[in-house]
């Protein structure tokens, strides 16, 4: 029996939607059909009936279903058992990234492993909230930053500081929206998220507490391509001050002064895995750093 099949078996009765399983996994849903056709096919049992409405789970498949979140964990036990024995920590840790590497002190990271661990391997991705959320889930990430606290119990957040926000627009509407007001900016363009973002739930709550709505015209899920939109004069977006600044110094976009927003910036990983050895090595160099207890 293979892992990735019960991978794939979990993530579909999760998501409900082959489409929305393959993105998490990074696969066609092709693939993911056939993964799901050959574990039923090699179990003699039916997982799933496909409904208008997505994947329904068949009664075995649930029961089936907590047996592969088992068994997938009692995989992940061993290889940390398996790390424990040995008397140097080796491996690769894949690391998600909501934000730039400066701002997430990416370098001082790396340094610090170096002396502490030299075997250990980081590898980064570059991506949102959103994704790192649900990929730390399914196993694609092993840890990551993301902004605000922990969404459910199953993940670990540790704040870390707070990320300082700006509402930035294209450069060519400096004169347009210096004294603008915010029922003013709501009358313009924005850019927002297609997935959960937290500075899209700030930006939503910054409107609403002013009982203004606003025009969303484009969306996207990483914080570069949202700055180049802005740049391009697509419209305003929420963004981390640091990737902000730096875009304006090169005259790409202008930042409109308003009140002080924040948001958390946390380091998390998956609960399940707060005595993994790699985890725990990193984790605590994180902290270090960022001066967390």
């Amino acid at each position: 029996m293979e892992i990735n099949h019960l991978r794939t078996f979990v993530t579909v009765a999760e998501e409900q939607n082959l489409t929305k399983a393959a993105t998490r996994l990074f696969m066609t849903p092709p693939s993911v059909s056939a993964h799901i056709k050959a574990l039923e096919e090699e179990l003699n049992v039916l997982l799933f009936v496909r409904k208008p409405q997505g994947m329904q789970l068949t009664p075995e498949g649930e029961a089936l279903k907590l047996k592969a979140v088992g068994a997938l964990q009692a995989v992940q036990d061993v290889v940390s058992h398996s790390l424990w024995l040995q008397s140097h920590l080796t491996g690769r840790i894949r690391i998600g990234l909501n934000a730039t590497s400066t701002f997430l002190r990416i370098a001082a990271l790396i340094g610090q492993m170096q002396k502490a661990h030299s075997e250990v391997e980081l590898s980064f991705v570059s991506t949102s909230t959103g994704k790192i959320l649900g990929e730390l889930k399914d196993g694609t990430l092993d840890a990551g930053y993301i902004f605000s606290p922990s969404p459910d119990e199953s993940i670990i957040a540790t704040p870390l500081s707070f990320a300082e926000l700006v509402v930035a627009a294209p450069a060519a509407w400096q004169k347009q929206i210096r004294n603008a007001e915010w029922k003013d900016i709501a009358l313009l363009p924005w850019v927002s998220s297609a997935i959960y973002c937290p500075f899209q739930v700030i930006l939503d709550q910054l409107f609403a507490e002013r009982q203004l709505t606003y025009r969303q015209v484009a969306q996207s899920d990483e914080e570069a391509t949202k700055c180049e939109l802005v740049s391009l004069g697509v419209g305003m977006a929420l963004l981390e001050k640091g990737e902000a600044a730096q875009a304006a110094s090169e005259g790409k976009i202008t930042i409109w002064p308003s009140e002080a927003i924040q948001c958390q910036l946390s380091w998390a990983h998956m609960s399940t895995r707060k005595n993994d050895p790699l985890i725990a090595a990193l984790s605590k160099e994180v902290k270090t750093f960022w001066g967390v207890p």
